[in-house]
């Protein structure tokens, strides 16, 4: 993309005027355009920011290529990155991919919002709103070949995106200093991932767990003789495949969710979903061994595929070791129903491992170190009860270490945090 944003952090001074017009000139019912602000007050000493950021329409824009329903597009004449709002199923996997938090979720339309540089209203127009109504001159859109690329500015994502903005000027030329988080007089606009899959998003938590829970069953049916009849496995899928439509916020489109399947990490998820259900189902039909190898297969395939819609978002190490992803959860799972020992003590205690680890690294408030200690008792209570084999009721043991694989996904979700301007902002 030739032109971009431009903006001067010397000339900001936070008026919103910037915001205002976007909203304004495009009827939003969402806030595209947020101001970030360091040191508001002006304390002496401190350098003062403002950062003015919407939309990039990056070069490789992760919110077009991992969108499963096509929704996005690239305006020829522009370059701009715009969505169709007729096409959206708000999944909102694009802001989970996107590291400047440019979709915006309308909660009246059920649908993303984001900035299409003022196309939709305007398509000739030659500068968006946000840049013509600067009084100060600070945003700009032009040229972007006459600047340098964003350097030393350790508030932008590094994703290698190409993002269409540059930023000029310098207040001190050794960076601002870190200070409280609490000295920024505003929270940044956007999503914080963590809080909002498990609070509005439990769907998310119980879609994966369940079918996890239900792989682990077709893979351990093959493995125990006349258990084959069983319909648990489809029982539980099926469950997991209601349960995932409410997190849609277009359920209605559910159907192009299979649209991107070539680029889409969601797109394959869903796509890797509806064969394993439809394996499960020609297995629990037609009693052929062949159908039921091609169920356990595909279930974990499936799972395999669930983890890298995560990936795709945050491919930070830390997740790829973590214990509650999918795929290690159903080897454990796998060794617990068909009783193998060997299998569980060694899967089990890469699991533990990986429990204290994250609960070592990571600042959790209290619920959340609670959680994992609960998380840790339950499955050193429910393992020791299965390797020594103690006069334990079965069902308390399965529920002891069912609830504590739950209560892993739960975690996981909670340190899933991809890499966002608004918490790189939060850190300084």
């Amino acid at each position: 993309m030739d032109n971009g944003f431009i903006f001067n952090q010397n000339k900001c001074v936070a008026c919103g005027a910037c915001s205002a017009s976007c909203i304004l000139e495009n009827g939003w019912d969402v806030i595209p355009r947020v101001i970030y602000r360091f040191n508001p007050e002006a304390l002496p000493g401190i350098p003062v920011i403002n950062l003015s950021m919407a939309c990039n329409h990056c070069e490789e824009a992760t919110c077009m290529k991992g969108c499963p329903s096509n929704a996005y597009s690239r305006d020829p004449f522009s370059g701009a990155v715009i969505i169709d709002e007729t096409k959206c199923i708000g999944c909102r996997y694009c802001q989970w991919n996107c590291p400047y938090d440019a979709p915006k979720l309308n909660l009246k339309r059920r649908i993303i919002n984001k900035c299409d540089l003022c196309m939709a209203s305007h398509p000739e127009t030659i500068s968006p709103a946000c840049a013509s109504a600067c009084p100060t001159g600070a945003l700009g859109y032009g040229d972007l070949s006459e600047f340098d690329v964003n350097s030393g500015f350790d508030w932008l994502p590094d994703k290698s995106l190409n993002p269409s903005m540059r930023i000029t000027g310098s207040r001190d030329s050794t960076g601002p200093r870190i200070i409280a988080g609490n000295r920024f007089s505003e929270k940044p606009h956007g999503k914080n991932v963590t809080k909002s899959l498990i609070n509005s998003e439990l769907s998310l938590v119980l879609f994966s767990f369940l079918t996890t829970v239900s792989a682990a069953l077709s893979v351990t049916y093959l493995t125990l003789p006349g258990s084959q009849e069983s319909y648990l496995p489809l029982i539980f899928v099926l469950t997991a495949g209601v349960i995932s439509i409410f997190h849609l916020k277009s359920p209605l489109l559910a159907w192009r969710s299979f649209l991107n399947i070539r680029f889409s990490p969601l797109s394959r998820e869903i796509a890797a979903f509806t064969i394993y259900v439809a394996a499960v189902l020609a297995a629990i039909i037609t009693q052929l061994p062949l159908f039921f190898i091609v169920s356990a297969l595909s279930g974990i395939m499936l799972l395999i595929i669930i983890d890298n819609v995560y990936y795709y978002a945050d491919n930070r190490n830390y997740l790829f070791l973590h214990s509650g992803q999918t795929f290690i959860s159903v080897l454990l799972m796998i060794s617990f129903l068909s009783e193998g020992v060997l299998p569980f003590i060694f899967i089990g205690l890469l699991k533990i491992l990986s429990v204290i680890y994250t609960a070592t690294s990571r600042a959790d408030n209290y619920k959340v170190q609670i959680m994992r200690l609960f998380r840790l008792s339950f499955l050193l209570i429910a393992g020791a009860a299965f390797i020594s084999d103690l006069s334990m009721d079965y069902m308390i043991v399965a529920s002891l270490f069912f609830t504590g694989e739950l209560i892993d996904r739960i975690l996981f979700y909670h340190d899933f945090s991809p890499v966002s301007i608004a918490g790189l902002v939060n850190k300084k």
